[in-house]
Formats: structure tokens, C-alpha cells, sequence
């Protein structure tokens, strides 16, 4: 059995055949230019799609969500129907729309609150290409909002704490100015202590001692007590004027601090401090309310000793008045001057212990105002440090709280059509086809009119006629299967006309895709009883591997067996080639193996099948 001769018969055969013929030079290259006419567009170029919107809320916050649904999408308001929940839905399982989206009533507040809020989205999952996109829209719609409500959040909260470093810096002037009043109150202090230190008791003793030779002198002395204790009282007077006055700046500098301590908690309270991105920020926050309450004891405890120094002098002005009234008396009643005498030991005495006992008041007084300038310089190095802990925070960009991380995504092939994308798949898609179909039919038509009678009876070997059918058929579709390559390249660019290494791959791919699909047509031949059967074995064979293929369905839709076996049929295989070479401009020769296998095979099995039916 002669090659060349074969494919002169069968290419003759063809030729004779004037309609076929022309559909199969011409249906091809029509459905070429039709699906580019049809996805022509790129993916910036495709058409928005309808989505329903029931927002029970009627909020800025729900506004702003919907009017940025509305910038990249058509909307169909349904917010003002007596049922729009249920209108909304029933538009989704009616197939009507593709999506809806509830917002729920309380929306905004909610939000306030710091209570995240759920937004339900219906979505028509029966629309497989379609419902993921939506999905992923609605996803970046509801973060786009929740990044412009926490921004807003954010800058209040912000100028919320700005504010409380405003009010840090009054409050250190304050601190400032009693600094300078206990120094004033310390010099004072000092005075007064010199004063009582001056009192000579024991002296006072000598002259009462005294006091039987001369009253004059024990009266001299009593006026000289007098006087000094004149001196003390109104220096007592002037001291407990300045501890009122640090009392007073004490209870201002604590209001001050407590208002500090309820704005710290204010602003904590308007955070949704379980949400992992507000943690630090209400770290900060405790820690700068515990340094604060921590300075507002530490003011309240110098308030209690001011008081108490108070007490104290209010009650050292009582002896000293008392004194001085003892001295009148002892003045008045110089009749009775041993009587007297003894008082006015045991006048002396007393005052002695009372001198003590104030010397005492007044070094607790100055401790306790050390301990309050040690105090304001703590309190200055807290405010400090609060200041600089606000200005960290309130110095990064509320954008970048909100969302450290943006997506700016690229895609490669931003510029091609969807058709440039469906191309390399199309081309080994209608060949696979024209092959199964005019192999199929026109061994089945040979078959009627006694080729398999006269094989049998010539004794020709089974496998040689099967390898002689496959190639003859092969080589006779071949030029068809280029006119369609050539058209990709003329008209929608698929590779350079030109380029020499792109038609090398092309060529093999071609030559072994229609090689394999002969086969398969022959193979169909030997079973199928007519030209009808045949055809729709074809159609059999060829719908799995279309579905198989990733063309209608992604293989990550499929279950992973199915998705193994698509990826490893001869289909699947030479649009890999053709993406390689068409889109990728890349080409791998890996399915090049694949496809020679399946040639070889599919050819044995025909000859097989053709041995056991002569």
C-alpha cells in the first residue's frame, strides 16, 4: 500500500467534495473573526455589573459604602420598599441579579460604638465565572469603607490627644509656679525657724531665778518674750498664709491631672481595643493613665501634709496666743510675784516644749516641701514622657494605622484582549474537531463502499493501513489547521509572521495535534456503522476533553482526579504548547512527548481494532 498514493486519493476525495470543502477552509477562520469581534475588549474595558442594595440604615457611613459600590458598579436601590430585605433576595434567587447587598439598621452606630458590623451579600453562586469576581469586589468595597471610617476614627481620636498635650503644657507652667512658691514658703520656713530658735529659755529661768532681786528685770524679760512671740505669731500667720495658697495649687494641679486621667480613659473607651490593629495604641494609653494616676496620689499624699502642717501651725498660733496671755496676766498681776514666778517657770517650760515641738512642725513643713519639689520634677519627666508618646503616635499618617499594607497589583498582560487570551486555546480546540469529524466520517464513508473487503483480501497488513490513514488524513488537514494559524498571526498578532523559531513549535504542535485526533477519528471509523454515529462519537469524545481542557471550567474548579486527567489529555496539551508560544512567547517542547505518545497509541489501537474486525 503506497503512501503518496493514499494521500492523493484522499486529498482528491476532499477536493471533490466543493461544500466541504469550503466549510472547512472557511468555518474555521469565521469563528475566528467572530469570537474576536465577541471578546475584543480588554479586562479595563468590561461592563459593570448590576448589583441590588437594601440599606435599612439610611446613615453617611452606609451612603459612603453604597456611593462607593456605585463608582465601579450599576446599583438598584431598593432601600426605600416596604420589603427591601426580602425584594432584594428574591431579585438574587430569581436570577435577576448576579448580587445584593444588605446593610443592616444600626449600621453607623454600631460603627461608633466600636462594634464591627456585618454586611450581608446574596450572591448568585450558580453564576460559576461570575460570583468569585463579585465577591472579591464586595471584599474591597467593605475594606475601602472601613479604611475611610477608621481614618476618620482615627484623626479624632488624635485631636482628642493633641488637645491633652496642650493642657500637659498649662500644667507644667502650674507645676513651675509652685516650685517657686515652696522656695518662697522654704525662705519663710527658715525665718521662722531662726526665730524660734532664738528663744532662750534657759535664760528666761535665770531671771526668774533672778526675779527676787529685781521684779523690773523678770518684767523686762517677759516683754521680751512678749515681743518675740509677737514675732513668731505673725510669721506663723505668714506661713499659713503660703501653705493656703499651696494647698490651692495642690487641689488644682490634682483636678488637673484627673481630667487628664478621664480624657486618657475617653479615648480608650472609643477603641476597639480587642481588634488586634488598636492593641498597641490602648497599651500606650494604660500605661500613660497609670503614670498619671500614679503622679495624682503622689499630689494627693503632699495635700494631706499640707493640711496637717496646717493643723499644726493653727494649733502652735493657739499656744503662742495663750502664752502671750500668760505673760499679760503675769504682767497684770505683779502682786502675786512668787506666784507669778512659778508660772512663769512653768510658762517657760512649756514654751520649751512647745518650741521644740514647732521646730519639729516646721523641719516636717520643709521635708514635706523637698518631698513636693521632688515630686513636680517627677511629674514634669511623666508629662514628658506622655508628650513624647502622643507625639509618636499622632505623628504617623492615619492611612498607615488604618492600613500599613496596600495592594497595587500589575497585570502582565494588561493591554491584550480577551481573545488574545482565548486564541491559543481556540486554535487546537477547532481542529481537534475538524479532525474527529472528517477522519471519522470519511474512513466510515470508505468503509461503505468495500475498502475493508478488499483490505481484507489483499492481506495488507492492519497497522500499515492504520499508520497510512493517520498520516494521509494528517497531511490533508494539516494545510487547513495552518490557514488557521496564519490568520492568528496576520489579523490578531498571535506571533510575529516572520518568526521562524514560533513556526517551528507551531508546525510540530499542529502536525502532532491533527496526527492524534485522526487516530482517534480512525479508531472511531472501525466501530462506527455509519457517517451519523460516527459524528456523534466524535462529539462524544470530544465534549469531556473540551470541559477537561480549563477553557469553560478552571481545573481548580475540578476535582483534583478530573483535574490530573484534563491537564494530561492531548487537548489540554496543545493549547499548553500554543499559550507557550502565542501568549508567553516562550515556547516548551514538554507536550511535544506527550502528544507523539498519544499519536502512537491511538494509531496501535486502530490497527489493533482494524485486526479484530477483518
Amino acid at each position: 500500500m503506497n503512501l503518496l498514493s493514499e494521500i492523493e486519493k484522499d486529498a482528491k476525495q476532499f477536493l471533490r467534495e466543493q461544500r466541504t470543502l469550503l466549510l472547512l477552509a472557511a468555518a474555521p477562520v469565521f469563528v475566528l473573526f467572530m469570537l474576536g469581534a465577541i471578546f475584543s475588549n480588554t479586562s479595563a474595558e468590561i461592563g459593570k455589573t448590576t448589583l441590588g442594595v437594601c440599606d435599612l440604615d439610611h446613615s453617611s457611613i452606609s451612603k459612603l459604602f453604597v456611593a462607593g459600590l456605585a463608582n465601579n458598579t450599576n446599583i438598584l436601590d431598593y432601600s426605600n420598599l416596604l420589603y427591601c430585605r426580602d425584594t432584594a433576595e428574591k431579585e438574587v434567587r430569581e436570577g435577576r441579579l448576579a448580587a445584593a447587598v444588605l446593610i443592616p439598621a444600626g449600621f453607623q452606630k454600631g460603627i461608633e460604638k466600636g462594634n464591627t458590623q456585618n454586611v450581608t451579600i446574596f450572591i448568585d453562586n450558580s453564576r460559576v465565572q461570575v460570583a468569585p469576581s463579585v465577591e472579591a469586589f464586595m471584599k474591597a468595597a467593605v475594606q475601602e469603607t472601613g479604611q475611610k471610617v477608621g481614618v476618620t476614627f482615627i484623626s479624632t481620636v488624635w485631636n482628642e490627644l493633641d488637645d491633652a498635650a496642650a493642657r500637659l503644657d498649662n500644667l507644667t507652667v502650674s507645676i513651675g509656679d509652685t516650685r517657686n512658691r515652696t522656695a518662697l514658703m522654704r525662705q519663710r520656713l527658715e525665718q521662722t525657724t531662726v526665730s524660734l530658735r532664738s528663744i532662750n529659755t534657759s535664760k528666761i529661768d535665770g531671771e526668774i531665778d533672778a526675779a527676787n532681786r529685781t521684779l523690773n528685770i523678770s518684767l523686762a524679760y517677759l516683754e521680751s518674750a512678749d515681743a518675740n512671740l509677737t514675732l513668731i505669731e505673725a510669721d506663723i500667720a505668714d506661713y499659713d498664709s503660703e501653705l493656703a495658697q499651696t494647698e490651692s495649687d495642690l487641689v488644682q494641679v490634682n483636678d488637673t491631672i484627673g481630667s487628664i486621667s478621664v480624657s486618657l480613659n475617653a479615648s480608650k473607651a472609643g477603641v476597639n481595643c480587642s481588634d488586634i490593629t488598636y492593641a498597641a495604641y490602648c497599651a500606650q494609653i494604660d500605661l500613660l493613665n497609670g503614670r498619671v494616676v500614679s503622679a495624682q496620689q503622689s499630689v494627693s499624699q503632699r495635700l494631706d501634709k499640707v493640711r496637717s502642717g496646717r493643723v499644726k501651725l493653727a494649733q502652735t498660733k493657739i499656744t503662742v496666743q495663750s502664752f502671750r496671755q500668760t505673760i499679760a496676766g503675769a504682767r497684770s498681776n505683779s502682786a502675786d510675784a512668787l506666784q507669778r514666778i512659778d508660772n512663769m517657770r512653768q510658762f517657760v517650760s512649756d514654751l520649751e516644749v512647745n518650741r521644740k515641738a514647732s521646730l519639729a512642725t516646721l523641719a516636717d513643713v520643709n521635708s514635706s516641701l523637698d518631698e513636693i519639689d521632688s515630686k513636680t520634677y517627677e511629674l514634669e519627666n511623666i508629662i514628658g514622657d506622655t508628650k513624647v508618646q502622643i507625639k509618636q503616635i499622632t505623628s504617623r499618617p492615619t492611612q498607615f494605622v488604618v492600613s500599613p499594607i496596600l495592594l497595587s497589583p500589575s497585570p502582565i498582560f494588561s493591554k491584550r484582549t480577551f481573545f488574545d487570551f482565548l486564541l491559543p486555546s481556540l486554535i487546537p480546540l477547532v481542529i481537534m474537531f475538524i479532525s474527529l469529524f472528517l477522519a471519522s466520517t470519511s474512513l466510515v464513508r470508505e468503509k461503505s463502499s468495500g475498502t475493508m473487503a478488499r483490505i481484507a483480501v489483499s492481506q495488507i497488513n492492519p497497522f500499515e493501513y492504520a499508520v497510512i490513514k493517520v498520516v494521509s488524513y494528517s497531511v490533508v488537514l494539516l494545510p487547513f489547521a495552518l490557514i488557521l494559524v496564519l490568520v492568528a498571526s496576520l489579523f490578531y498578532g498571535a506571533f510575529p509572521l516572520l518568526d521562524v523559531g514560533a513556526w517551528f513549535f507551531v508546525l510540530q504542535a499542529m502536525m502532532l495535534l491533527v496526527m492524534v485526533f485522526v487516530a482517534a477519528g480512525v479508531l472511531i471509523a472501525i466501530y462506527a456503522e455509519s457517517e451519523a454515529t460516527a459524528f456523534l462519537a466524535s462529539l462524544v469524545i470530544g465534549l469531556p476533553l473540551l470541559f477537561m481542557s480549563g477553557l469553560l471550567f478552571p481545573f481548580e474548579f475540578m476535582p483534583q482526579v478530573v483535574a490530573i486527567i484534563g491537564q494530561a489529555s492531548p487537548l489540554t496539551q496543545s493549547v499548553f504548547i500554543m499559550q507557550s508560544v502565542i501568549l508567553y512567547h516562550a515556547p516548551q517542547a514538554g507536550g511535544f512527548g506527550i502528544l507523539l505518545f498519544y499519536a502512537i497509541v491511538l494509531t496501535l489501537l486502530g490497527g489493533f481494532s482494524l485486526k479484530r474486525s477483518l
